[in-house]
């Protein structure tokens, strides 16, 4: 079933792009991760034209833990600590784990999880640590717990741990959703909502720690662990008030998809969607976008949910047979839903071997995958009417990156740097590339500022129809961020820069009511903020692309703008990495003095788009507590009827479908730290700043 429609096209002037040579440099980062900008918003060093900072931070001595019991029965504390940038342990021997306050060494065992590595994938140090000691440690149900990377106190910690599952460290735990039965209650005149029933329901069964240990505010932001994450103070400070609506709506969406608005849920199920069945809320990786979400707001709820959602995806990730690396909870066996990045994660902050080995499973797929990778990886599509999607690639990138820093092996590495090379002569080449890249296709296609493939491959049309869905490219940036941060190679931005400028030409249209036909330079319709609602906003096409007779063709969706925030995404890393060619003040395109200039009016244009969607799936009335006796009236006759039509009781900030929530946060999260390491300030949203041509706007 086709979901885009074709609705027409129009001539596009321009299509020649030149292809740009690219190096792999020597330089490499340790620890295989992207840099942070330090707590108080000062710069220690640059890389080129950004403000990079490569250290520890406050966190150059060592990290304090606290600990939390949290399920009874604990025998052990068990949990992972990343290594932050800079502290260039060579073992474990040197680390002590001492008790707050007194300084004292406990006795712990102490392994290296994962390991930093070289631009080859060798071995260079310590990036993670799974840390274990006796719970009699713990006084009480909580105790702070100092890790001292270099300290010569005490004895070296051994290495002969416990498994994460043995009932000492881990216990069960359910996914449970406090629900309420509600009906309206008229008496004295006044009308009021009243609970009948109140219950839980179990949606999902895991496993978490029996001790919980939060990190300080900040910390894994610092690691990099999650690429370029700031906490919710640094989003807040005045330099990037204009995207403070990104950090608000994470944390709030969060906390409608942990079922946690602050009241009992109405248990239909459309209320409280059960993702054991709607299994589609696994895509787009559910495990990293709360991972991310902690590492954001530090909310210990969010970790628990974390960690909840890891283990129970870990689970239903099959390890043999011919679906192996293959999410079980779809019925059909489906390779998109295979993610290693919050599995990778997930295993460093908690040493679960059963993230090890579902992260395994999920390398392995991607390594030997005979329909997208492997050909991909030999330097071309498998074929014209095979699929191949920018998600795929993103998906695939991510498997292999991460499977190499998961297991050591650097066989995955080989097959990344593979992939990127095709990646990069697709997005760069010119017609001769291209035919290699996507042979048999009997209508060429120019070369386009994108992974120019037919709709057909994309399962969404024909194979004369020219397709590249930018939105879906945004999931290639935090592996290629890693890859860059790993290699030194610079080819990297040109990939960023190469799909901002089809966004800019040919990727998006503007939206008023419907999705118009025409281009972010070259406007239809007028801006005015009096349009209200109804003012128009720039949004990325689910798919477009320039045909072989030099047209624009556009598939254009009515929802496209729910994709906005992804969008923000690829701009950011574009305007970053414009900044690291050096290049950002140099070329004016349309009015704009320069293509930096142009980027990060796209990137309003889009931070706008996703503000007002949020704003949108805002669901206030949701709440019980907002509906007034006066409110409540119209529904004495029909109590049931009424609350179901109004969704009293339901989750307030709305993420049907359940995918969204990952494609909203997952990446999009990134921008904060790339445009702090840009030096790009965004103190507020100016949309507006093109006009039609021979058009007088009010």
């Amino acid at each position: 079933m086709t979901r885009a429609k074709v609705l027409g096209t129009v001539f596009l002037t321009s299509v020649v792009l030149a292809a740009c040579e690219g190096t792999i440099g020597a330089g490499a980062i340790a620890n295989g991760a992207g840099a942070t900008a330090p707590a108080d918003g000062s710069t220690t060093a640059t890389d080129g034209k950004l403000n990079v900072d490569k250290g520890p931070g406050v966190f150059g001595d060592g990290v304090t833990i606290h600990l939390v019991k949290v399920i009874d029965g604990a025998g052990v504390v068990s949990f992972g600590v990343p290594v932050p940038p800079g502290i260039n342990l060579a073992d474990v021997s040197s680390i002590r784990v001492t008790r707050q306050g007194t300084g004292t060494v406990i006795a712990a065992k102490i392994k290296e999880t994962t390991a930093t590595r070289d631009a080859k994938g060798a071995r260079t140090g310590v990036q993670s640590i799974l840390i274990q000691f006796d719970a009699a440690e713990i006084e009480g149900s909580q105790a702070d717990v100092t890790i001292v990377w270099r300290s010569t106190e005490g004895a070296a910690p051994s290495s002969d741990l416990t498994a994460f599952k043995t009932e000492s460290i881990s216990g069960s735990s359910g996914e449970v959703v406090k629900t309420s039965v509600r009906t309206i209650k008229a008496s004295g005149g006044t009308n009021s909502l009243v609970e009948t029933s109140q219950g839980t329901k179990t949606l999902f069964t895991a496993r978490e720690p029996r001790v919980l240990a939060t990190y300080p505010d900040g910390f894994l932001a610092q690691t990099g662990i999650l690429g370029h994450q700031v906490t919710v103070s640094e989003a807040a400070k005045p330099e990037r008030a204009g995207l403070t609506y990104l950090s608000k709506a994470i944390s709030n969406f969060t906390k409608s998809a942990m079922y946690n608005d602050g009241y009992a849920l109405n248990p239909d199920p459309e209320s409280v969607v059960d993702p054991v069945a709607d299994y589609e809320g696994w895509l787009y990786d559910r495990c990293a976008t709360y991972l991310v979400a902690y590492t954001h707001t530090n909310d210990s709820s969010t970790l628990r949910e974390a960690f909840r959602t890891c283990s129970y995806y870990a689970s239903k990730i099959n390890l043999s047979g011919s679906n192996k690396g293959i999410f079980s909870g779809k019925p059909d066996p489906d390779s998109k839903y295979s993610h290693l990045r919050g599995l990778y994660v997930y295993y460093v902050l908690t040493g679960d071997e059963s993230a090890l080995a579902a992260g395994t499973a999920i390398a392995d797929l991607w390594l030997s995958d005979p329909d997208f990778a492997t050909p991909y990886a030999a330097g071309h599509i498998r074929g014209k009417d095979k699929l191949w999607t920018e998600r795929l690639l993103g998906t695939s990138l991510e498997g292999l990156y991460y499977g190499a820093f998961l297991t050591g092996d650097v066989k995955y590495l080989t097959q990344f740097s593979k992939m990127f090379e095709t990646a990069y002569r697709h997005i760069t080449g010119d017609a001769a590339a291209l035919a290699v890249i996507n042979p048999g296709i009997a209508k060429a296609f120019p070369p386009q500022n994108c992974f120019i493939h037919t709709a057909e491959q994309q399962s969404e049309g024909n194979a004369d129809q020219p397709w590249c869905s930018t939105w879906m490219s945004e999931l290639t940036i935090d592996a290629l961020l890693h890859y860059q941060d790993l290699t030194g190679d610079d080819r990297v931005d040109e990939v960023f820069i190469r799909l901002a400028r089809y966004l800019l030409d040919v990727g998006s249209s503007f939206m008023k009511g419907d999705i118009l036909r025409d281009t972010f330079l070259a406007p239809s319709v007028c801006d005015s903020v009096s349009d209200g609602e109804d003012r128009r906003m720039l949004v990325p096409l689910y798919g477009s692309g320039i045909g072989a007779d030099g047209k624009r063709q556009w598939f254009g969706e009515y929802d496209d703008f729910e994709h906005c925030s992804d969008a923000t995404a690829l701009t950011a890393a574009a305007l970053r990495a414009l900044k690291h060619q050096g290049s950002y003040d140099k070329n004016a395109v349309g009015p704009f003095k320069s293509e930096g200039a142009s980027f990060l009016q796209l990137h309003h244009e889009f931070a706008s788009c996703a503000s007002r969607t949020f704003d949108s799936q805002t669901r206030a009335r949701r709440d019980p507590s907002a509906w007034t006796s006066k409110d409540l009236a119209a529904g004495v006759s029909d109590p049931a009827g009424f609350i179901k039509t109004n969704k009293i009781g339901y989750p307030k900030y709305n993420l049907a479908p359940m995918r969204k929530y990952s494609w909203w946060f997952n990446v999009s999260m990134l921008q904060f730290g790339l445009l702090s390491e840009a030096g790009i300030e965004v103190p507020s949203l100016t949309p507006g700043a093109i006009q039609p041509n021979g058009k007088t706007c009010k």
